[in-house]
């Protein structure tokens, strides 16, 4: 059976690869403006 330390392992693998996708892969938009976003798509 799959055990407690087992899903938390599991839980935090998932929640650091996560973090790295947005990290690497969604685009930083602090202190743009909708038309800057919108043309930047």
């Amino acid at each position: 059976m799959i055990g407690n330390a087992f899903t938390f392992w599991l839980y935090m693998a998932i929640a650091i690869t996560a973090l790295l996708f947005v990290w690497k892969k969604v685009p930083e938009t602090k202190g743009k403006t909708l038309e800057e976003i919108h043309n930047s798509l």
